[in-house]
């Protein structure tokens, strides 16, 4: 039997083949991953607030503007050129000629097909003359010759050939390789086997192994696994953490140490630049002995966001550059100081759990960072061009947060900020009408039950809540207050210029009319005159006036004094009308017991939604990135402040939207109260919570259900009674016979 051959391509036909195979594997998933973002989306919007931080951030995303295009230049290139090759070794291989000629001792002789023996002969010896080796012929040429004439005239060579199509009979069987030969020739042999090896026993184990300790070193939300384990254990030792311990375990993440980022960099001017920026802060609590809050690293990302709370300027730009990168970092680690407080809260059995305050100051640290402000600050400075003067001045006119000066008259509010330009005031409005406003109603039901609409012991209850979104100043009602206005200001200058005409119209010779009220009522009003231009001078007689407005005229004080902040009570404190259906039909619920919690409403991936987060941009002049309004939902046990459903995040809020609470109902009927709350994790004073109420009832008694299987046992039995009974009596006769 022939041995199997093994032929490598001499002629590299068969390696093109293989070559793109692989190559349009390669090709299609690194199109797909490098094909260009459409330019739209580096468009840097130039309206909106105008104030110093916003044109900064602009500034930065113009300076990343033009490299951005750069990327998309050179993505462009890399992929035409990728393509060409592909294109060019494509036309290559269907250009390529694949020759598979049979043996045919005709042609060798040059005789045609079936010529007579003589004609055979006659031209084999010609062809002998001719190439024989002694007259300096080919010695291959020469043996194809005999070969053929053997063909032709000897019976088993012929048979042979027109068998197996040679007169040697059967060859070898022969497989191809699609591989240059020179590949594994003693001249490159070596070098191709030293590829290998480092390819597959060096270079990919390697990467293999460097992705997998990477990979291992963060959680879904790249937190570092050291900074969850730093969480637990700070959550486990202060239960009731308030804001500033919550800020000083921040500062202790992981993720700010050289030792596990090698992106911090470590100067030898941190230790004069941060105790130079110490002098000004105060509760740094810099000679704290516990482990890490001591350590040099951790003293500086503490002052630099102590700083940057306080809004006090870096003293030099290697601590503005050091926090710029500690803001991006800071958002994910609160959201798993919130996820771990959550998980210990709910499933970790311990003897003091981290308690519901603990977590609200933790929310609290979000809209810290976004805003740049500490809690105990006014809400006001969320304002753009807006200082502690303007504050003081805005609180003596019972204005205290942004909710108030958004409820104001146009008139008012203008008069308010008249510190400020114009161009100024009209940033501030723009923040105002980006600023939300938010109302909520809640309806729950027992999913999956007829009588959905009641709510007994043990039963899992849904609370579904809408979240209603309006801007914070309604952008319709201030154009009509300021063509009410202007319409106001026309009919004055009307009437001032009537006064003059109608003195003209008067004959010579007519007397004017005496009457003494009217001169004393033109003198009365005299000071009034006098003191409406004076709001936009002086301060003193601004404030005078202020005053006056809002103390003499009870008609405008009800409507934007008092009514004002009462609304704002209502939105932010008590949504007591946007709640009246919810709580009359089925009121709020929450659980006496974690027994009841189904693993699936509980679950990590609740904080982890990957869902569309850029809906409403935020003013975040100082946070270096680009922030989206983001809400948090959760239920709140009253009488014994307890959390009583999982915090769900609500980032896809455009207009309205429902968010979905399950929880499981209390294990004894009876009329619970609940708070239900929406917190924002992007401004101040903008947070609802709604009390809500939930009357839980009997669970029913349970009635076994009667089968029909169980009535057609029954009757087969009383047949069987029945038959006995006569099997009985037949016998009983026949012992009587």
């Amino acid at each position: 039997m022939a041995r199997a051959q093994f032929e490598y391509d001499e002629g590299g036909t068969t390696f093109f083949y293989v070559f793109i195979s692989f190559y349009t594997m390669i090709l299609i998933p690194l199109t797909y991953a490098l094909w260009p973002s459409a330019p739209q989306e580096n468009i840097v919007d130039e309206s909106g607030c105008q104030c110093a931080g916003c044109k900064v951030k602009r500034d930065k995303k113009r300076a990343i503007k033009p490299w951005e295009y750069t990327k998309r230049l050179i993505k462009v290139v890399v992929l035409l050129v990728l393509w060409a090759l592909y294109a060019y070794v494509t036309v290559h291989v269907f250009s390529l000629e694949v020759v598979t000629e049979e043996y045919d001792p005709y042609k060798i002789l040059n005789v045609d097909q079936g010529a007579e023996p003589s004609v055979i002969k006659k031209a084999y010896r010609e062809l002998t003359k001719t190439h024989h080796p002694d007259r300096g012929g080919d010695e291959k040429m020469f043996d194809n010759i005999a070969k053929a004439y053997q063909a032709l005239t000897n019976d088993e060579s012929r048979e042979n050939w027109e068998k197996y199509g040679n007169p040697d009979g059967p060859k070898a069987a022969t497989f191809g390789i699609a591989l240059p030969k020179w590949i594994v020739s003693e001249q490159y042999g070596g070098f191709v086997l030293a590829l290998y090896v480092g390819v597959f026993l060096v270079i990919l184990p390697i990467i293999v192994g460097v992705w997998w300790t990477r990979s291992m070193k963060y959680s879904a939300d790249k937190v570092l696994v050291e900074t969850t384990r730093a969480l637990y254990h700070f959550l486990q030792k202060t239960p009731s953490m308030n804001i500033q311990r919550a800020l000083t375990v921040l500062s202790g993440a992981c993720e700010y140490s050289h030792k596990f980022n090698t992106a911090i960099i470590e100067r030898e001017t941190d230790e004069f630049e941060v105790k130079k920026l110490i002098k000004d802060l105060r509760n740094i609590n810099e000679s704290k002995r516990e482990a890490p809050f001591y350590l040099p690293w951790s003293i500086k990302a503490r002052t630099l966001f102590h700083a940057y709370l306080t809004r006090l300027p870096m003293p030099s730009a290697a601590l503005e550059e050091d926090l710029q990168y500690n803001l991006t970092r800071v958002m994910p680690i609160i959201e798993e100081f919130m996820r771990m407080h959550l998980q210990m809260y709910f499933h970790i059995p311990l003897q003091r759990p981290p308690t519901l305050e603990a977590l609200e100051n933790i929310m609290k640290l979000q809209p810290m960072f976004v805003q740049a402000l500490w809690p105990q600050s006014s809400g006001l400075l969320q304002l753009p061009h807006i200082t502690e003067f303007n504050i003081r001045f805005l609180r003596r006119n019972n204005v205290y947060t942004c909710l108030d000066l958004a409820n104001k008259n146009e008139h008012k509010r203008r008069v308010l900020l008249n510190q400020i330009d114009e161009g100024q005031y009209e940033d501030v409005i723009s923040v105002l009408t980006q600023m939300p406003r938010l109302k909520i109603s809640a309806d729950f039901e027992v999913q999956g039950e007829q009588d959905k609409d009641v709510v007994t012991v043990g039963s899992i209850v849904t609370l579904k809540v809408t979240i209603k979104r309006h801007p914070l100043l309604d952008v319709e009602r201030r154009a009509r207050e300021i063509k009410e206005d202007a319409k106001a200001a026309l009919e004055k200058e009307l009437e001032k210029e009537e006064e003059p005409t109608a003195a003209k119209s008067r004959k010579v010779w007519e007397k004017p009319q005496k009457k003494k009220p009217k001169t004393n009522k033109k003198k009365a009003p005299q000071p009034k005159k006098k003191a409406a231009p004076a709001a936009a001078t002086p301060k003193p007689e601004e404030e005078q006036l202020l005053k006056q407005d809002d103390g003499s005229n009870s008609g405008e004080s009800d409507e934007d004094g008092t009514n004002s902040e009462s609304e704002g009570a209502d939105v932010s404190v008590n949504n007591d009308d946007d709640t009246v259906n919810a709580t009359s039909n089925n009121e709020d619920s929450g659980s006496d017991d974690d027994d009841g919690w189904d693993d699936g409403m509980v679950r990590k991936e609740t904080l982890l939604d990957k869902e569309p987060t850029d809906n409403h941009p935020v003013h975040a002049p100082f946070f270096p990135m680009d922030k989206f309004e983001w809400y948090y939902v959760y239920l709140v046990e009253k009488k014994e402040r307890r959390l009583s459903s999982f915090v769900v995040p609500c980032k896809t809020l455009k207009d309205e939207k429902v968010v979905e609470l399950r929880f499981p109902a209390p294990q004894k009927p009876g009329v619970y109260a609940y708070t239900l709350h929406v917190r924002s994790d992007s401004y101040f004073d903008i947070d609802v919570a709604t009390d809500v109420k939930l009357e839980v009832r009997p669970a029913p008694e349970f009635i076994p259900p009667k089968y029909i299987e169980d009535e057609a046992d029954d009757d087969a039995q009383d047949d069987d009674d029945l038959s006995e009974y006569t099997e009985g009596s037949d016998s009983d006769e026949s012992d009587s016979d």
